[in-house]
């Protein structure tokens, strides 16, 4: 078991490919297959329930990072099964995330193309506030999202487009702490195998993108008490 997770986190540091384990770790093969049969068998999403403990917090902030797909993380399924598309700078995957203001995971992670805008994953991603501010930045801006957050009992607090004639007030205070999520993701992609996406599945890349957010909870004392 220690070789297993020590190999894990050999793999989250550097990010090679599975085959390129050095051998004191012992076979690539059984090791990928440890971690493959916890994936399948819904591990990942139970701590990923854990996790998920900063929705009560006065305030939410989410947004979204790309993260490069390597040409080697082409595998089974469409495309968009798999949460790959093309933007701006080739092949992506991107992570939509909301968190509160201490790092703390207020929803589940949403997986999509690089393709897909925020706005269009705004209402499943925050579909589960309650009872607080939602601080998100221009690409969330619509009416229908705002009436969504309101519907929740939650206060938007999102800047207008620049081409808005009549943009809604916004508290630009609570604004400056969206830093916040993008501190998140920096940390997260302090990991090589979650900077970048070289596992041909979701599931997978799923895998290590929880275990990067529970080191940061281990790291800053955030887990919730049992």
């Amino acid at each position: 078991m220690d070789e297993h997770l020590n190999a894990f986190w050999y793999m989250m540091l550097n990010g090679p490919a599975w085959r390129a384990l050095p051998s004191e770790f012992g076979k690539w093969g059984t090791i990928f297959q440890y971690f493959n049969r916890l994936s399948r068998a819904g591990f990942f999403s139970f701590l990923e329930q854990r996790l998920i403990c900063g929705n009560d917090a006065e305030a939410v902030f989410y947004d979204s990072t790309h993260h490069k797909v390597h040409q080697h993380a082409n595998g089974p399924g469409t495309a968009e099964d798999q949460s790959i598309g093309k933007s701006r700078g080739g092949l992506n995957t991107k992570l939509h995330m909301a968190v509160d203001a201490v790092g703390r995971l207020a929803a589940r992670i949403i997986l999509t193309s690089g393709n897909i805008s925020d706005h269009t994953v705004a209402p499943e991603l925050t579909a589960d506030l309650r009872d607080t501010a939602g601080v998100g930045d221009k690409g969330y801006d619509s009416k229908a999202h705002r009436d969504q957050l309101r519907g929740q009992g939650c206060e938007p607090c999102i800047p207008a487009r620049s081409n808005v004639k009549n943009p809604e007030p916004y508290d630009e205070f609570l604004y400056r702490a969206r830093h916040c999520i993008e501190n998140k993701f920096q940390r997260l992609k302090v990991f090589r195998r979650v900077a970048n996406r070289y596992e041909k599945t979701k599931r997978m890349f799923f895998m290590f993108i929880i275990v990067a957010i529970s080191v940061t909870y281990e790291r800053d004392g955030l887990w919730p008490p049992m």
